[in-house]
């Protein structure tokens, strides 16, 4: 496996991350920053930062489980699907079930308009992406990226047209039918109803398979009589990446969820800098989809064997690209500013710190493969335990007196923590020669171009200096860009 078979994987998995979310961005952001005030942008802020929490919670990490187990020729890829799919669909059941059950008492704490309404359709969507997730890591782990693609994409478009439909077309052309107060439910019930038709598609497929294709080639020679892991060594494994999954959207999701009980418009502004942060965070997103399954893979049953330059490399063309698209985004922030609402635009000032903390959670990203590989999971909660304090401390603790700066700088100093302490982990179990220096490099002149960028709002003087960038960096990396992407051997020059 060479680098650029997880380049290519990236960019399918990318029309996925990329397309949709900028079909996302694009039509909806500006839409929904019109439409809505800024209490009620920040209040969709605070039930998406719940939403994603309790998703981590039942999905148990199962999908990553999948890739350990199901990838190494060691247990039964189809056994190993199923037996972490019944653990989510129990866990949904015991969870969403009560909850659903008692959101009268939970609207009660929340003390805000139709919270009995908001609670149901944030669990009914929480209960069909959750039991999506694991099988969505079977179309990763079978390298079935474009019906991935396609699964996703269909979930994006009818989660669009399904916002227009109900906060467009109702309003304008059948206002009878319209609740002016309830436009938040309006917006939970389109992701909602996405997110089931999703999970009937993945369902769908799942009995459609036969037998050879949900055992795909994993397990030609397969010599072993046991079929998936106990349900302990399961739970045992996924136990502290979910908690690294919960403190990981607590860091990067918990700035709405605490500004709000300062102020809504504060929730509102930061929520609307972190939608503008998409750009840069959706490669991370295709980055992560095509990179966990392929260094599993690509680590083989013998980790000691394993080569080791190929996640080196990954690093180097994940901080060129992350790079390139950072500065891409300060460079070309007089014009995106426009696509979110003119009343949360004041939150744009903390755009290069959440750009430089998503920068920073890629490079982990990258790091936290060696807990993964060696089973060191324990040390992956501990890791993301530490930059929860950092996280969450820095917006409860300074933001009466820092404002929205105080989340972000939070967020920043979490990442930045958690990128140490995983590569001390990676030194002492995976050991890995990581291009720290060169990222380093990127970052200076990236960081070069964008304040030479303010001198002028000019767009020829932007895009002069972004394609002066890329051709800096093209300069300094073109021997190992021809060698890793033209068929030759992987390496540091």
């Amino acid at each position: 496996m060479s680098l650029k078979k997880l380049s290519g994987e990236t960019l399918v998995y990318g029309l996925s991350s990329i397309l949709g979310r900028l079909l996302n961005f694009a039509l909806v952001t500006p839409f929904i920053t019109r439409v809505m005030t800024e209490g009620e942008v920040g209040e969709v802020g605070n039930l998406m930062f719940w939403t994603a929490l309790l998703i981590a919670l039942l999905v148990f990490r199962m999908d990553t489980a999948v890739f350990r187990f199901a990838s190494r020729g060691e247990y039964d890829p189809r056994d190993v699907f199923r037996r972490a799919q019944r653990l989510v669909i129990v866990l949904t059941c015991a969870v969403i079930g009560p909850l659903l059950a008692f959101s009268d008492p939970i609207a009660e704490l929340l003390e805000a308009p139709r919270a009995a309404t908001y609670v149901q359709l944030v669990l009914i969507t929480i209960a069909f992406d959750a039991l999506s997730a694991v099988p969505l890591a079977r179309l990763r782990l079978q390298q079935r990226s474009w019906f991935f693609v396609a699964v996703n994409l269909g979930n994006v478009v009818v989660n669009i047209l399904l916002i227009y439909f109900l906060l467009y077309y109702l309003p304008s052309y059948a206002p009878d039918y319209f609740e002016p107060s309830f436009r938040v439910g309006y917006y939970l019930i389109s992701i909602a109803a996405a997110a089931g038709l999703r999970y009937l598609v993945l369902l769908l497929d799942g009995f459609r398979q036969p037998r050879s294709a949900a055992r795909g080639d994993l397990l030609d020679d397969l010599s072993t009589t046991v079929r998936a892991p106990t349900l302990r060594r399961l739970l045992r494994y996924s136990l502290p990446l979910t908690v690294v999954s919960v403190a990981g959207i607590a860091n990067a999701l918990a700035g709405p969820s605490i500004l709000i009980d300062y102020d809504d418009a504060l929730a509102g502004y930061f929520t609307a800098a972190l939608r503008m942060a998409v750009f840069l965070n959706l490669f991370v997103t295709a980055y992560q989809y095509a990179a966990e399954p392929f260094f599993f893979r690509q680590s083989g049953a013998d980790l000691a064997t394993a080569d080791r330059g190929i996640y080196a490399d990954a690093m180097r063309a994940y901080g060129l690209v992350g790079t390139l698209g950072s500065a891409g985004i300060i460079l070309g922030l007089p014009w995106l500013q426009y696509f979110i609402g003119p009343d949360v635009r004041p939150g744009l000032v903390v755009l290069p710190i959440l750009l430089a903390a998503n920068f920073l959670f890629g490079i982990y990203s990258n790091l936290s493969i060696a807990y993964k590989l060696t089973d060191q999971t324990f040390l992956g909660g501990v890791i993301a335990a530490i930059g929860t304090v950092f996280a969450v401390g820095g917006p409860l603790f300074f933001t009466a007196r820092y404002g929205i700066y105080a989340p972000a700088v939070g967020m920043l100093l979490c990442f930045l923590v958690m990128c140490i302490l995983a590569n001390l982990v990676s030194r002492r179990y995976f050991r890995v020669d990581y291009p720290f220096g060169r990222l380093l490099v990127y970052a200076v002149l990236a960081v070069g171009a964008c304040l030479l960028g303010e001198q002028s709002t000019a767009l020829w003087w932007r895009v002069l200096l972004l394609l002066a960038l890329v051709a800096a960096l093209g300069l300094m990396e073109r021997k190992w860009l021809r060698r890793t992407f033209t068929g030759g051997a992987a390496g540091a020059v």
